[in-house]
This record gives structure tokens, sequence and C-alpha cells, in this order.
């Protein structure tokens, strides 16, 4: 079974799992790595690693491992290194970049093969520089980055405005000199203007690169209080004129229409009459739709997970959730105390129930940034439920409770 699959394997030349467009960050000969979403590296690369290998992975050390250019031949000895949501290709990667000369938007593939990992960035994939077809925006509504507000975008106690980390790079930092990116890298924020499009008014407010994602500060929460920003608001962003600019359009109220009052005495007492009949009847089936969607509330799991290699290992036990997720699904129903202590201490008691067996265990819930890590009895979990890479597992909070399941 396992040389036919390896027969298989020398067959399809063009079966490549991990496909990425490199960023800017990506081709930077002067920090060189590669960054890799986890969910693709754990489910096709360090599945064929050894447990010695991927638990120095979890350790936060780095693993050698060899890498072959199938574009060329040349082989590398390289280091994969896990930074948390991601991974780093590093070693030999600038030399890649110079030698390949590879630019923003070019796609490299990856595969494991035969105990070595091969990318390839085919040459036709390539049709003109991508650098010099991207001009400054000149349409007025042209916003390429936009993002609705989660919880922690609109926390005034720690205002910041995270930013995903290939917008910025693909719509702002593309149009900085080179100069002004080392000084990103080097110093991790730099100095820049920000005009409220909505109101004209002009803010000095810091960039700051932090791995995977950008945060916006400096004047943030002042810009929350003025325009009185809240969860679900969308924020437009675009680089215009050497200026970052923003707007939080302002919801349109539409008033319905007022009923000119040219009706006679009898028409408006006999629609009372019909509005006095139909009360009783309208607040049971209001009450019975409540109901209903209670019960639908009840039903739903708001966050769901397909469970990766670092999430079942009991070695360094933890569950990774999304950061808009939880602060989406679970955050919201705190109260601000609560999510102050999250904030101030980076992580929080919670009460956790298992929905499939009954059991409750008191766990934690850490704030990593981008991510939350669920701790505590999670190894205790994973072994008792017998919890394995592919699985989903579905969270929701309710009652004061997180509360998860994992269907067999």
């Amino acid at each position: 079974m396992r040389r036919s699959r390896h027969n298989s394997a020398l067959q399809v030349q063009d079966d490549w799992p991990i496909r990425k467009a490199l960023t800017l960050s990506d081709v930077d000969i002067t920090h060189p790595f590669l960054t890799l979403p986890r969910q693709p590296v754990e489910t096709y690369i360090l599945v064929h690693l050894t447990q010695s290998e991927c638990e120095h992975l979890l350790n936060r050390e780095q693993v050698p491992i060899n890498a072959q250019d199938d574009d060329t031949g040349d082989v590398y000895i390289m280091k994969l290194k896990w930074r948390g949501s991601y991974y780093n290709l590093i070693g030999k990667w600038g030399r890649i970049v110079r030698s390949k000369g590879l630019d923003v938007g070019q796609v490299i593939k990856i595969r494991w093969f035969d105990g070595c990992l091969h990318f390839s960035v085919p040459q036709q994939d390539i049709t003109v520089p991508p650098l010099q077809v991207i001009p400054a925006p000149t349409v007025h509504d042209q916003w390429p980055i936009r993002k609705v507000l989660t919880l922690s975008d609109v926390d005034t106690n720690h205002p910041f405005l995270p930013l995903a980390r290939r917008s910025v790079e693909d719509h702002i930092l593309v149009h900085w000199t080179p100069q002004q990116r080392e000084l990103l890298r080097s110093e991790e924020q730099v100095n820049l203007n920000a005009r409220d499009v909505d109101t004209g008014e002009i803010y000095v407010m810091k960039l700051r690169w932090r791995g995977n994602y950008y945060n916006l500060i400096g004047k943030w929460g002042k810009i929350i209080r003025s325009k009185g920003l809240g969860v679900g608001k969308e924020i437009k962003i675009r680089w215009a004129n050497g200026c970052l600019h923003f707007s939080v359009p302002y919801e349109q109220v539409i008033e319905p229409a007022t009923i000119p009052v040219i009706q006679h005495r009898q028409q408006q007492h006999h629609q009372h009459q019909q509005q006095q009949h139909h009360h009783h009847h309208q607040q049971q089936h209001q009450h019975q739709q409540q109901q209903h969607y209670q019960q639908q509330q009840h039903d739903e799991w708001p966050i769901k997970k397909a469970l990766t290699l670092s999430d079942v290992d009991t070695n360094h036990p933890f569950l990774t959730l999304p950061g808009k997720s939880v602060e989406d699904h679970i955050l919201l129903y705190w109260a601000s105390q609560a999510r102050e202590q999250l904030r101030n201490e980076y992580q929080i008691n919670v009460n956790a129930r298992d929905y499939d067996t009954g059991d409750s265990f008191l766990m934690k819930l850490k704030c990593r940034g981008s991510y939350y890590n669920l701790i505590g009895k999670w190894g205790q979990i994973i072994r008792s439920k017998g919890l394995q890479v592919g699985q989903e597992i579905k969270v929701r909070w309710d009652n004061g409770y997180l509360v998860f399941s994992v269907p067999e």
C-alpha cells in the first residue's frame, strides 16, 4: 500500500497542496523568511515529521529540514519555526529570493515528498511585475481594505485597530519607499498621517508590525469615542497621496413617511377597534416566534473548527480559537469587568462544559493577540474523548459556560 502511494505521488508532479501568493514581507531580503499558514503546514508537512521534531516545534524551537527547488534542482538545508498561528521557513530564504528574483504577487507552491520539502515558483505564472501595475488609488470610492469592527477594535481601554498583514502589505506598504518599509521592520512601528474622510480631520498615528497583522494605534481611542464606533460597523481604508484614509459611513435612518391626518374620525375609531381585536392574537404569535427563535439559538454553534495537530498534542495541550469568533460569540456576553481582566492579565478562568458528556471543567482562556487559547484541562479532554486531527469541535457560550461538542 505504501509503495502504491509513492508511485502515485511520483506520477502526479503538479500536486501542490500548499500555494501562496508572496507578500511584501516574504520577499524582504533584509529580514528573510517565508510565512506559511498553520493549518496547511500541519496537515501536509508536520504529519511527515517525527514525534520528536513536532515536539521541538511546539517548544518554539527550530527544526532543520531539507528543501528542494524543483525549478532548478538545488537543495538547501533550511529551518521551520512555529510562530503560534503560522510557521516561518528560514535559513537560506534570502538567498532563494535573490537567486530566483522573487517578487510580490508570485505564487509559490509547496509539498512534502520523500523526506524533503519541495517548492516551486513557476516562471509561467508571472505575467508582468506586480509592483509596476499597482497605481495609487485614484477613484475616491475605491476602498481595498474593509473590516467589520470587533469587540477588541472598539475597546477604548486598550485602543488599537488590528489589520490583516496581507491587506496592509498589498494596499499600503506597497506605496511606501524601501526606506520606510525598512524602518517599519527594524523599529516595528512608524508614524503616519491618517485622515477621517467623513469629517476631514487628520491624525498623527502609528502603524505597528505584529507578525501576521498590523496595529493602527495613537489616536484610535479618540476616534472610537468621537465617531461612536460600535461592534458590527464597517471601516474602509485606503492609501492615497502619502496618507492613510479611513471611513466609517454613518448609517442613514430612514423614517417612514407620516400619514396625513385627513382620515375621518370614524375610520380612526374602526382601525383602533381592529388593532385591539388582533392585539391578543398578535402577542401570542410573537411569543411563539420568540420561543422558536430561542430554541434555534440554543441549537446553534457559532464557532466551529477542524482540530489541527497542535490542538490534539497532549504534551503541550491547548485549543486555539480565532480571535474574532471568540470576541463576537463569547466575550460579547461577558461583563465589562471580566473583559477588562482578560485584557490586563491576558488570561481568565472560565467554566467549560462538555455538551456530549455533561462533564464540567475549570479552565483558562488566554489572549494571544489575534487568537485565544483554551488551556487547563484540555489535555485531559483530548485523552478522554480520543480527539484526532480533522475532527470538528463546536463551541458556544451558554448561561455562564463555554460549551463545546465534538460529535462522534
